[in-house]
């Protein structure tokens, strides 16, 4: 739990859920934990300061080309529905839509200490797209303290954020307008966030790890457990082609099966409040243990439903390109260049292969001498191929 407002001046030394103490020293009073929350109101405040800025904050809406094409977050369905729904909200182009983004960092660089710190973040989308990720418009929310990253547990760090956004929307706070030369009452929302895959799973509740991984497919997640992999893999992919698809009958190029399924539904916003209703979990260092829902899916409810508007968002929850694009590239060169440290074409997925009875040309063979030789597939190169590359 969190001491702060009433909490904090109050004479309470540990929290009230896992008995954990307040203090990391209690002689001295020094705290186990601190976290820097900046508040919002202000910050948003001063984008209407300058009458340059102050226009700009109305791009979206007035300078916007409405031509279809994908330029800006207001092009997208997602926003197009949101403004549908809140029509009060969507009518005065200065009130603020905002993106919401969080990962853990290590302060001390790479040789330092193991500690991770995570940022919260916030990018005012209003603005034109070479300026809403700049520097100087980026606003810095909460500082997470470490040593150890939130998880699951980072719904107690998020609660005053989630408070003043809470006030934002209903009531809004009056704000001088430098281009306009008076006064509105702003209000804003966050539209959704965007994080790399375990940090979608902080903060949306979903379990991404285990058999039903993929959020998009939800229950209907198609998985396998490798056995000497040690890990699932996630199937059916051939689902989401157009029927008639000429990889739907091809058994050689994939697990040795065709597949017909149609495309699992998207999980839409009724199924989530539907499936998270009953839900019941603590937060905290007690059981991690979650009841009211198909085990390994649902961990907790988002604090963001908390938010009026958040059930009817269209996309709540994104993935960080950069991310996926960087660790896809990093499997695929240390695969090509045979090093152990991120390298998928290993003994354990030969004999997966073995296991499935697929593609018996790259099944490990026992040599007289007693050592295992692994078969080289299409991708494996020569010393000299590997020189070329780097």
């Amino acid at each position: 739990m969190l001491f702060r407002s009433e909490l904090a001046n109050k004479n309470v030394n540990e929290c009230s859920i896992c008995k954990t103490s307040r203090w990391k020293n209690k002689e001295k009073k020094i705290l186990a934990k601190f976290l820097r929350y900046f508040p919002l109101q202000s910050r948003l405040q001063r984008l209407f300061m300058s009458s340059k800025t102050s226009k700009l904050m109305r791009w979206h809406d007035e300078e916007r080309n409405k031509d279809g094409v994908l330029r800006h977050p207001a092009d997208f369905e997602a926003w197009k529905t949101f403004d549908n729904n809140h029509l009060d909200f969507a009518k005065d182009p200065c009130n603020i839509c905002l993106g919401l983004t969080s990962d853990g960092f290590n302060p001390f660089g790479k040789k330092g200490k193991d500690y991770s710190t995570w940022p919260v973040i916030l990018m005012p989308y209003n603005l034109p797209p070479w300026l809403c990720m700049k520097q100087e418009f980026i606003i810095l929310s909460l500082l997470i303290p470490g040593p150890k990253e939130p998880g699951n547990n980072i719904h107690i760090f998020l609660e005053p954020l989630i408070e003043e956004l809470k006030e934002l929307w209903d009531v809004g706070v009056e704000t001088y307008d430098a281009f306009a030369k008076e006064t509105f009452q702003m209000r804003a929302a966050i539209m959704w966030t965007i994080n790399d895959f375990p940090a979608y799973g902080n903060l949306s509740g979903w379990c991404t790890k285990g058999e039903f991984g993929c959020p998009y497919c939800n229950i209907h997640t198609q998985f396998r457990w490798l056995k000497n992999g040690k890990k699932y893999c996630y199937m059916g992919h051939r689902s989401f082609l157009r029927l008639g698809h000429k990889y739907q009958n091809d058994t050689k190029s994939f697990d040795g099966t065709t597949e017909f399924l149609l495309a699992p539904c998207p999980t839409t916003r009724s199924m989530v409040l539907n499936q998270v209703s009953d839900i019941n979990f603590t937060l905290g260092r007690l059981s991690k243990k979650v009841f009211g829902v198909t085990k390994n899916t649902w961990k907790k409810r988002s604090i963001f439903f908390t938010l009026p508007y958040w059930k009817n968002n269209l996309v709540r929850h994104n993935l960080d390109v950069m991310h996926i694009e960087k660790n896809v590239c990093d499997n695929v060169i240390y695969t090509m260049l045979g090093l152990d440290k991120k390298l998928k074409d290993n003994l354990e997925a030969r004999l997966d292969l073995k296991e499935m009875n697929i593609r018996p040309s790259l099944w490990p063979q026992q040599q007289t001498n007693g050592r295992t030789y692994l078969p080289p597939t299409y991708f494996t190169m020569s010393h000299e191929e590997k020189k070329i590359i780097l």
